[in-house]
């Protein structure tokens, strides 16, 4: 059984004398305080009957109110540990990502080093890697951003803000990786159903399967009302291969689908042609159906080029162009 050990509390010159007042004000006169004084005292200054007793004992064998004050050191207790702000900043910015680390150099308990943190006496950051841009990187970026820019801003840039496009003619794709299912799933469950049994062949090969998505900005009338959701689909990386041997699911060159193997350019353009485009002409709005639409993808290698002949030979739109 673990003891709570209480901390003494020290009171100030100020609060004795106050309970010594208390004490007069009820006692009256006499040399001995009497009966009930140190309690009802006690139970006024919230202090226990022992300090008020070790009050009048003060008072009586100092001579007064004088008797009573505090008797401590002007530098009596603990004293604080310095933090050695140099010692600090000389260790390597790696070595100090961590309070043990900091504590460890410094030959201090890691709860000093903690509560000089809480006090603000040193501070935690968080450092994030910054991309080494260069001339040309940088060059790129600000033509980048120019393309986006309203054509009546750009000549006022100097003086004026300049204003981006709201790029309601750009289709975005981009690739995801999906697991079929979770090792672990919480489920929140009535108490008369039973766990739904889930099973797979091996826990730490989960197949993966990949998904095209494509959006664009929504649209909304004067009203507010939502016209055009942006949302153009999703398309899974699969393909209906034959089975080379038997099983007892199915025969042997039965076909059945199944994950892609590869996403190569090639596939990348046959669901562009096949999926993509197909589907910004059913869904895309009336009013901007003859504008000129990009297709924005990023810089995967397994994306086709602006000028793929291909892509363009099988463009379903007035006029769609790639970005990226």
């Amino acid at each position: 059984v673990m003891s709570n050990k209480e901390t003494r509390t020290h009171y100030r010159t100020d609060d004795k004398r106050h309970i010594y007042s208390e004490i007069l004000a009820r006692n009256g006169g006499g040399n001995r305080l009497k009966h009930g004084v140190s309690k009802a005292v006690a139970l006024a200054c919230e202090c226990p009957r022992r300090i008020v007793q070790r009050v009048w004992q003060q008072a009586k064998n100092g001579g007064g109110i004088t008797g009573v004050k505090n008797n401590r050191k002007l530098k009596s207790g603990r004293k604080k540990i310095n933090l050695n702000i140099d010692a600090l900043e000389a260790i390597p910015p790696g070595e100090r990502t961590t309070l043990e680390q900091v504590a460890g150099h410094l030959n201090l308990s890691t709860t000093t080093v903690w509560r000089r943190l809480k006090m603000k006496e040193i501070r935690r950051i968080t450092s994030e890697l910054k991309p080494a841009l260069t001339d040309a990187n940088q060059r790129a970026r600000l033509e980048y951003a120019l393309m986006h820019l309203e054509p009546c801003s750009i000549t006022s840039l100097g003086g004026i803000n300049p204003t981006f496009r709201a790029d309601m003619d750009v289709v975005h794709i981009d690739e995801k990786w999906f697991y079929r299912t979770r090792k672990t799933q919480n489920m929140y469950l009535s108490h008369r159903e039973e766990a739904p049994h889930r099973e797979c062949k091996n826990k730490s090969h989960i197949p993966k399967i990949m998904f095209l998505s494509a959006m664009a900005r929504p649209r909304y009338d004067a009203q507010g009302n939502c016209v055009f959701d942006g949302k153009i689909g999703v398309w899974a990386y699969t393909e209906w291969v034959q089975a080379k041997k038997r099983s007892q699911n199915r025969l042997r060159g039965s076909w059945e689908l199944k994950p892609a193997d590869t996403v190569d350019r090639e596939k990348s353009r046959e669901y562009l042609v096949k999926y993509v485009l197909p589907a910004i002409k059913e869904k895309w709005p009336e009013s901007d159906r003859w504008n000129t639409i990009y297709v924005q993808q990023d810089n995967a290698k397994t994306h086709i080029k602006p000028d793929d002949p291909l892509f363009f030979c099988r463009k379903l739109l007035g006029v769609v162009g790639i970005l990226g």
